[in-house]
């Protein structure tokens, strides 16, 4: 009786310390940095965003959409979006709910 219950303790120890590491590894995410992704989709890296750089890469779907968010981004109307009116529409943009 006493082999059988040490076995089951352990039993219980093995699988509580797998899915407490499970845990651990599902820590979310930090955000991303605007600056970073600013960079990247700058492709003649002239400090500016056009609305075909803003929606290169883009899902079909998303792009269709990334219009109208360019015009909110661009705050002074000259067509394109510089890294501080790129951070400061990020900064407004409602954070995504994680599913």
């Amino acid at each position: 009786m006493r082999c059988s219950l040490s076995l089951r303790m352990l039993a219980v120890a093995v699988i509580g310390s797998c899915c407490l590491t499970g845990f651990a590894a599902d820590k979310p995410k930090k955000d991303r940095d605007p600056a970073k992704f600013f960079q990247k989709k700058d492709a003649d890296s002239d400090g500016f965003l056009t609305l075909q750089e803003f929606k290169a890469g883009m899902p079909e779907k998303a792009a269709d959409k990334a219009g109208a968010r360019f015009l909110k981004l661009d705050t002074n109307g000259d067509d394109k979006v510089s890294l501080d009116e790129f951070k400061t529409g990020m900064d407004k943009a409602p954070k995504r709910k994680k599913k």
